[in-house]
């Protein structure tokens, strides 16, 4: 068996903007930057005219130049600025030159640089003239400076030389990159997922001790993916540490200290197969001390199992510790439905009156965490040791339960809708030599691709996709898919944290380590929230260290938000807030991609608010 590791809109006026001198971003007249004295001559003379008997210099003002300070930039907008200008308007025609100028009079904006090309009047193109002797370009101008180009701009532009193909080329091109994209339209739409047979990811959360591992450790051996002889051996190991009760647990809990303190470290992945569903199943840790690891578990999950058990004095303990902050957890991540496994119902002999009370105040728990009543998909009493109603529902010993098997509950229980049509981002759980373990939170990836991984900045290609619900490798994948990414690129500075979208787009996820939410602080905050606290933030499988700035506003108990300073955010209370975090961050707005917009603080080992990303500030 693999073993898993770790599988798996701006705040307005609230800060100040870095102030950089002009100088900073403008060439000096008559600097001669752009071709130099030959690039000096009157706009009246052609290139076509021996000037002198010189030649113009190559890098002339309307040409992109590598000696550019953003020609690296230019270079990987550019395609996806002519991809974009022929789906928004597929006559409209557009040299380079112009490209550029509008990229760089729109402060690098892909989407506001075709606006601004489409709404002119494209001039027929002719030659080239020369700027006039002391003219200059400005480059890297920002959006403060210049946020659209002038007349006399355009029509420098519009006289520009045309470096672009004649139109008989240009029409070709265009029908090619047509084809193109729709042989790839027809190619996603062939290899989309059967909406019959969906793969989705399980959370296996409870309270330690609940028996998550041995459930599902015996759900795996009902279902043959595990063997007899695995468990016969993990028992015979066990009982030489005398513990016989742990020959499931041992097939997902692997490692020495996880058998020596018999608590899950490090969450467990496993898959198998039912009727409707590829599950891909986390066995999370339920010990206070790895509580981070669940919750990066958690912000992979489509849906959670929760285990609990019926034991006598065991259940009552768990409800008022770990079973309720996992459910804090759960809620706040996103994780919209639960499937609730009664275990050990075999230690109180399949009690109908003890189920029925566990199912009660675990229906008013659900309650006061805010849970739908329709978000529980069902409640079913199991005994995880004997393999009572895991796979088959036993009528001899709860003949009284009327409703079916925990692997049936697994395959009905709804999933939230998926965002397929929007653009890829990918989730980096861990990466171990050329394999890159992520999960698609939206979009689709495919076999041959290249993505932009940020905030490390590494671009790779995709030689190989391989999903593990599958077992093999697949042509693409799709929102919701945890997938192995195999690439024959450079891995140096990716690890878990880091976004991936497709690269040469222009629409990566932004990164900084400001940010502004609206959180909801719980009764577990011990101290008041003031401008300065650090807090633990955990965020698909971002784990990072924040710091409040600034405490923008806090509603009050009818509901209002706050319009004058704030000077402390008590427990139980919604604000708003600006974070900043030690190193730079991939987020979303939470309404954008719920995934990479919701997150969990933690402060001194408690979870103390959970949150929602508003706007990442640049």
């Amino acid at each position: 068996m693999n073993r898993h590791r770790k599988f798996y809109n701006e705040l307005d006026d609230y800060m100040d903007d870095d102030y950089y001198e002009e100088e900073d971003y403008y060439y000096e007249e008559g600097e001669g930057y752009y071709g130099g004295e030959e690039a000096q001559q009157p706009a009246g003379v052609s290139r076509t005219d021996n000037l002198e008997g010189q030649k113009p210099e190559e890098s002339d003002i309307h040409r992109l130049d590598k000696q550019d300070v953003d020609y690296e930039l230019l270079q990987t907008l550019l395609p996806g600025f002519y991809e974009q200008l022929l789906t928004t308007n597929g006559t409209c025609r557009c040299d380079t030159p112009r490209a550029v100028e509008a990229l760089r009079a729109c402060n690098y904006d892909v989407c506001q640089a075709v606006s601004a090309v489409t709404s002119t009047v494209v001039r027929p193109a002719v030659s080239t003239p020369i700027p006039g002797k002391g003219r200059s370009l400005k480059v890297g101008s920002t959006a403060k400076r210049e946020t659209s180009m002038t007349a006399s701009t355009k029509e420098q532009i519009g006289a520009a030389v045309d470096f672009s193909p004649s139109s008989a080329q240009l029409q070709q091109q265009r029908q090619q990159q047509q084809q193109q994209h729709k042989g790839k339209k027809d190619m996603v739409k062939e290899i989309a997922p059967d909406p019959s047979k969906l793969d989705c990811t399980f959370i296996v959360a409870g309270h330690v001790d609940a028996g998550k591992s041995t459930t599902i450790g015996h759900l795996l051996l009902m279902l043959g993916k595990v063997t007899q002889s695995e468990v016969d051996r993990n028992e015979k190991n066990a009982r030489q540490m005398k513990k016989e009760s742990f020959k499931f647990a041992w097939l997902l809990d692997q490692s020495e200290e996880e058998r020596r303190r018999g608590v899950t470290i490090d969450a467990g992945s496993y898959c198998f197969e039912t009727e409707h569903r590829r599950i891909h199943v986390l066995d999370a840790p339920g010990h206070k001390d790895y509580v981070l690891n669940m919750m990066s578990s958690a912000a992979q999950a489509d849906a959670a199992l929760l285990v609990v058990t019926a034991g006598t004095s065991e259940f009552e303990v768990g409800l008022a510790h770990g079973t309720k902050e996992h459910l804090v957890i759960l809620k706040m991540l996103g994780v919209g439905h639960i499937v609730v496994a009664v275990n050990k119902m075999d230690s109180v002999g399949y009690s109908q009156e003890r189920y029925d009370f566990v199912v009660r105040e675990l229906k008013y728990l659900l309650k006061q965490v805010h849970f739908k009543e329709d978000a529980v998909a069902g409640f079913c009493p199991v005994s995880g040791i004997q393999g009572t109603n895991i796979n088959v529902v036993d009528v001899g010993l709860t003949p009284w339960y009327k409703g079916p098997s925990l692997v049936v509950l697994l395959d009905q229980c709804p999933l939230e809708s998926r965002m397929m049509g929007t653009l890829l981002r990918l989730s980096v759980q861990d990466v171990q030599d050329s394999r890159i373990f992520c999960k698609v939170e939206c979009g689709n990836v495919q076999k041959g691709e290249k993505l932009l991984f940020v905030p490390a900045d590494v671009k790779v290609q995709v030689r190989s996709i391989e999903k593990p619900t599958m077992g093999g490798l697949v042509p693409a994948a799709f929102a919701g898919d945890t997938i192995v990414i195999d690439t024959a690129s450079s891995l140096v500075g990716l690890g878990p944290g880091c976004v991936g979208c497709k690269a040469g787009s222009g629409d990566a996820t932004r990164c900084s380590t400001d940010f502004k939410a609206r959180i909801q602080t719980y009764t577990t905050l011990q101290k008041s929230i003031l401008p300065g606290a650090r807090f633990t933030m955990v965020c698909h499988a971002l784990t990072v260290q924040l710091q409040v700035l600034v405490l923008v506003s806090k509603m009050d108990r009818c509901g209002n938000w706050s319009s004058g300073m704030v000077k402390c955010i008590p427990k139980s209370t919604q604000a708003i807030i600006v974070f900043r975090a030690e190193r730079k961050v991939a987020l979303e707005p939470a309404e954008v991609c719920r995934s990479l917009g919701r997150f969990v603080l933690q402060q001194d080992g408690e979870t103390v608010a959970g949150g929602l990303v508003e706007s990442i500030m640049l």
